[in-house]
C-alpha cells in the first residue's frame, strides 16, 4: 500500500495553508492519503479557523510576524524553531480513517509514537482534554495529542469536508524566543531529548515511523493544480 509524501520546505504561511486545502481536493479525487512537511518562511502564527484575532497578534503583526488563519481548528500556533505537518485522507481510509475526528487522531498517534520511539524520547498519550491559555495551542494537550513529562509537545488540529479530512500538527523542535509569547505548558523536542536535534532528523523519523506504523511506502506527490494562494493573503479570511 502507498500514500503520496511531499516535502514543501520553507514556504510562506499563506502558501502553507492554501496547499493544503488543494490537498483536500487532490485526494477527493484520488482516494489515497497524503503525508506533507512544511515549515515557515518568514515566522509566523497560524490561527484556528474559529479563533478570534486578538490585540496580540496585531501587535505582533506590526513587528514584521505575519498570521495566517488555519482551514483546521484549535488555537494559534507559533511557527519558529518547529516542524509541522499534514495528513489529508478520506474518512473510511483502511489505515487512518474513521467515523470521528478522534477515532482518525488515535490512529494516527500510532505512526507519532513510533517516530519518538525511533528518536529515544520518552513520552505519554494524552486521552482527555486539559486547561490552559484560550489562544495558544501548545498550552495546554488535547486527546491523543503527546506529552513529555507533563509538558506538551505536539499539537494536532482537523478538519472534515465530506469524505475528505485534512489533520495539520506541529512539533517544537527548539523553544520559540523573542518576540513571541512564552508558552508555560509546552516542552521542545530538544528540551525532551536533552540535546540538539535537527529538522532533518526530525523528519527522517516521522517519515520512518509512519511507514512502519502502518506498513506503506510512500511515492512522490504529483503536481498540484488551483491553490487558492489569494484566499489565504486577504484579510476577509485571516480576520474574519
Amino acid at each position: 500500500m502507498h500514500w503520496f509524501f511531499i516535502d514543501t520546505g520553507f514556504r510562506d504561511p499563506y502558501f502553507n495553508m492554501a496547499f493544503d486545502e488543494a490537498l483536500m481536493d487532490f485526494v477527493r479525487e484520488r482516494g489515497v492519503p497524503v503525508l506533507r512537511f512544511f515549515n515557515f518562511s518568514p515566522e509566523a502564527i497560524t490561527i484556528g479557523f474559529h479563533q478570534r484575532v486578538g490585540e496580540w497578534l496585531i501587535s505582533l503583526k506590526e513587528k514584521g510576524i505575519p498570521f495566517v488563519r488555519r482551514p483546521t481548528g484549535g488555537r494559534a500556533v507559533i511557527h519558529s524553531g518547529d516542524f509541522t505537518y499534514s495528513i489529508t485522507f478520506t474518512r473510511d481510509d483502511p489505515l487512518i480513517g474513521g467515523e470521528t475526528v478522534l477515532d482518525s487522531y488515535k490512529k494516527i498517534a500510532e505512526g507519532f509514537k513510533r517516530a519518538f520511539d525511533m528518536l529515544g524520547v520518552q513520552v505519554d498519550i494524552v486521552r482527555g482534554r486539559g486547561q490552559g491559555d484560550d489562544q495558544l495551542c501548545f498550552s495546554a494537550p488535547s486527546w491523543y495529542e503527546f506529552t513529555h513529562k507533563g509538558r506538551k509537545l505536539i499539537g494536532s488540529a482537523q478538519v472534515r469536508r465530506e469524505n475528505v479530512a485534512l489533520q495539520q500538527g506541529t512539533l517544537m523542535i527548539k523553544r520559540p524566543g523573542e518576540p513571541f509569547p512564552e508558552v508555560k505548558g509546552m516542552v521542545s523536542l530538544s528540551e525532551a531529548l536533552g540535546r540538539d536535534i535537527t529538522l532533518d532528523e526530525v523528519k527522517e523519523a516521522v517519515k520512518n515511523g509512519f511507514s512502519e506504523a502502518f506498513g506503506i511506502n510512500f511515492v512522490p506527490l504529483p503536481d498540484i493544480d488551483n491553490i487558492p494562494y489569494e484566499k489565504y493573503r486577504s484579510d476577509e479570511w485571516n480576520f474574519k
